[in-house]
């Protein structure tokens, strides 16, 4: 079984932090271990911050300043900071917890950290008390030579970002952003073009009209980038079937494509595999571009069923060509899922219109 992410915040991560911020990391160390048992990645990296704050000298002006010194050197673009740089987590959680009445010190220390790890989850609580500043810093990173520093600019603005806290003004009223994404969703950096994509797609869990006004005014730009940013910016409302965003990410309606029934097993087990099935084929005169995805009406609690969407495939059929398409799901146990056996189905959406539903029994394995 892989390690879990929460297991990387240990008394081994915390000597290695502890060496490069100029404390003694052994003793930091074993100061952590203890304190980390049984506790999740978000209580662990509290931890550790904690640390941090007994163990840095002077006031949180001094603190942050000699942190900053010691960051090291900016990652270049494809150099994932999970790889090379996650153990500074607690340097972001730190400003979070210590920095907020020195906001501009912060803010500063913020830009600093993203270049050789992350700062979005520090933008947070400076967005709540200051955001006129924050938003004034944001626009000024937008336009940063540095791709790190231009993602934060998308990243750390976004509604519901990962591992953070909902920013609810933005989840109620999303239009501050959208003059920040039309700065960067052609930006050369792909780091940058997929945190654009994400906010986008954020915003268009409430508020899709304006997710799908913006994807249209870039979709229209002539923009080298755009088509790619507006189709994975759109891919939550492509899997609720939206037909304005389908059209928008080039997936028209299939009217001149027909699809064989499904084929599926009968019976499948909880923890096995099996394969779903089907023929398109292209009864136009021109080409079609199609995304197929399929879903799995999961049995609920209750006796009602729920479907999960997953991705079949994507690719362009030529007037009368017929493609066989084909996908492997696995029934696997995990922690997000609760599978309960009796009556499921399995069903094919082309461009988002959803197809016959084939009933199958999920089993106990």
């Amino acid at each position: 079984m892989a390690p879990k992410m929460k297991d990387y915040f240990n008394a081994e991560t915390a000597q290695k932090l502890g060496a490069q911020l100029g404390i003694d990391g052994e003793e930091y160390a074993a100061w952590v271990a203890p304190r980390v048992e049984g506790l999740e990645i978000l209580d662990r990296v509290t931890v550790f911050a904690q640390g941090l704050r007994e163990r840095l000298e002077g006031d949180y002006v001094e603190m942050v300043g000699g942190v900053v010194e010691k960051l090291g050197p900016e990652l270049a673009e494809g150099e994932g900071y999970f790889n090379h740089a996650f153990h500074l987590w607690p340097v972001s959680r730190f400003i979070e917890l210590y920095g907020v009445d020195d906001p501009e010190v912060s803010l500063d220390a913020i830009e600093a950290l993203t270049r050789v790890f992350t700062g979005e989850f520090a933008v947070r609580p400076f967005l709540d008390r200051y955001p006129a500043l924050t938003m004034s810093r944001v626009h000024q990173w937008a336009g940063s030579d540095s791709h790190n520093v231009r993602r934060l600019a998308s990243e750390g603005i976004r509604p519901r970002l990962p591992w953070a806290k909902v920013h609810t003004p933005f989840v109620e009223d999303p239009s501050p952003i959208i003059p920040v994404l039309d700065r960067l969703y052609d930006d050369a950096s792909l780091f940058v073009r997929k945190s654009v994509a994400n906010n986008l797609n954020d915003i268009g869990r409430t508020h899709p009209e304006l997710a799908l006004a913006t994807a249209s005014r870039w979709s229209t730009s002539g923009a080298p980038y755009a088509d790619w940013v507006v189709e994975r910016g759109l891919r939550g409302l492509i899997k609720r079937g939206n037909s304005e965003a389908l059209d928008l990410a080039g997936f028209s309606t299939p009217t001149a494509i027909t699809v064989t029934r499904p084929e599926f097993p009968h019976a499948v087990a909880i923890g096995e595999k099996a394969t779903l099935s089907a023929t398109l084929t292209n009864t136009g005169n021109t080409a079609v571009n199609v995304l197929a995805d399929y879903r799995v009406h999961f049995l609920k609690k209750n006796g009602t069923r729920q479907p999960s969407v997953f991705r079949l495939g994507k690719f362009a059929l030529a007037p009368g060509e017929t493609r066989v398409v084909a996908k492997t799901h696995a029934f696997r146990v995990i922690s997000t899922r609760t599978y309960y056996p009796g009556t499921q189905a399995v069903s094919l959406v082309v461009n988002g219109c959803e197809g016959e539903l084939v009933d199958f029994e999920l089993t106990e394995k």
